[in-house]
C-alpha cells in the first residue's frame, strides 16, 4: 500500500471538525413571553437572567445588569386600543449599592456553613431578591410545540429566592416594603448609607467680627459652616425604584398608531415590569430580547463590584 503523501514544506494539514464543534455557541436572546394560567392583564413581572436560564438549560445570574428589549407582536384579530407600560429598576447609585450590600450580607452570613459544611453546596446557588411589586403576576418564557405550534408555558427549574437567619427566623429579600419575614434592601440601605450634616456643629462667631470688610466676619462664617453642609440631594434614598422605559402602544382603529419596541435599556438584575390595558393581550404578544456580549453569549455586567 502506498504511503500518504506528506504536505508540502509551509504548508498545514487541513484539519476535519468534529461535528460537535460548531462555529458558534447556541444562544437563545429573543424569548416569546407568557403568563401561566392567565395572560398579559394588569402588572406582571419578569427577570431576564430566569428567562434566559429556562430557555438555554444553563444558569444566568441574577446580579447582573442586563441589556434588554420589549417589543410587542399583537396578533392582527386583536381590535381592542392594546398600551403596555414597561418599567426597570434604575440604573442608580442606591440601587447598585444596596443590591451590593444585600449580596455582601448574604456572603458573611453564609460563610461559617460553606467553611463546616463543604459537600453540602447546590451546584446552582445563586443570590436571589424578590421583586415585591404588589398585586403582580410573574413572566414565563413561551415555547412552541414541535407538532403544531401551539403556545406552552416555560417554568421549568428552581429559582428559590435566598434566605438567612434572623432571631432563629428564616428571612428572605425584597426590592419592595419589608413584609413577614422579609428584609428590605432600600430600607436596609437607608441605614448604612444616609448622608450626614458636614460639619455637625457650626460656630455662628468669628474673633474681630465686623471691624471691616477685609477682616473676618460673623455672618461670612456662619455661611461657610452652613451653605453646603448639606448634600444636593435627599439624605437617604427615596425609596422609589423604578424608572418608566417606555409605553408601548397598538391602536388598529381609525388613528393606525403604535409604538412597539422600547429599543434596548439597562435593567439591573434583569427585572423588569410591564403594566397592560388589555385584559385579553395574549400569551405570546410580547418577546423579550437580549443583547449580545460576553456574559455566556448576552451583554451583563456585574451588580456588586466593590
Amino acid at each position: 500500500m502506498a504511503n500518504k503523501k506528506a504536505p508540502a514544506r509551509g504548508k498545514k494539514r487541513s484539519v476535519t471538525k468534529k461535528q460537535h464543534s460548531p462555529d458558534y455557541y447556541p444562544i437563545v436572546r429573543n424569548i416569546t413571553l407568557g403568563i401561566n394560567g392567565a395572560n398579559f392583564n394588569g402588572i406582571t413581572v419578569g427577570d431576564a437572567g430566569r428567562c434566559l436560564s429556562i430557555v438555554n438549560r444553563r444558569l444566568y445570574r441574577y446580579g447582573k445588569m442586563y441589556s434588554l428589549k420589549i417589543d410587542l407582536d399583537v396578533d392582527v384579530t386583536v381590535g381592542a386600543d392594546t398600551e403596555v407600560e414597561v418599567y426597570a429598576l434604575a440604573n442608580n447609585w442606591d440601587n447598585q449599592r444596596a443590591y451590593a450590600l444585600a449580596k455582601k450580607t448574604y456572603d458573611a452570613a453564609m460563610a461559617d456553613e460553606r467553611a463546616a459544611l463543604p459537600g453540602n453546596q447546590s451546584r446552582w446557588e445563586d443570590f436571589r431578591i424578590a421583586p415585591g411589586v404588589n398585586s403582580s403576576t410573574e413572566i414565563d418564557p413561551v415555547l412552541f410545540d414541535r407538532d403544531t405550534l401551539a403556545l406552552t408555558i416555560a417554568d421549568s427549574g428552581e429559582h428559590a429566592l435566598s434566605v438567612v437567619d434572623e432571631g432563629g427566623v428564616a428571612h428572605s429579600f425584597t426590592w419592595g416594603s419589608a413584609g413577614t419575614n422579609e428584609l428590605a434592601v432600600l430600607t436596609e440601605w437607608d441605614k448604612a448609607g444616609n448622608v450626614s450634616l458636614d460639619p455637625q456643629s457650626i460656630s455662628t462667631s468669628a474673633p474681630y467680627a465686623g471691624v471691616n470688610s477685609d477682616q473676618l466676619s460673623s455672618i461670612e462664617a456662619a455661611a461657610l459652616g452652613q451653605r453646603g453642609d448639606a448634600p444636593p440631594y435627599a439624605q437617604s434614598s427615596t425609596g422609589d425604584i423604578f424608572v418608566k422605559v417606555a409605553t408601548l402602544y397598538y391602536r388598529p382603529g381609525a388613528t393606525g398608531m403604535s409604538r412597539l419596541s422600547t429599543g434596548f435599556f439597562d435593567a439591573p438584575c434583569g427585572l423588569f415590569v410591564l403594566k397592560s390595558n388589555n385584559s385579553g393581550l395574549a400569551n405570546g404578544s410580547v418577546r423579550l430580547t437580549v443583547k449580545a456580549g460576553d456574559y455566556k453569549g448576552v451583554m451583563a455586567l456585574d451588580m456588586a463590584q466593590e
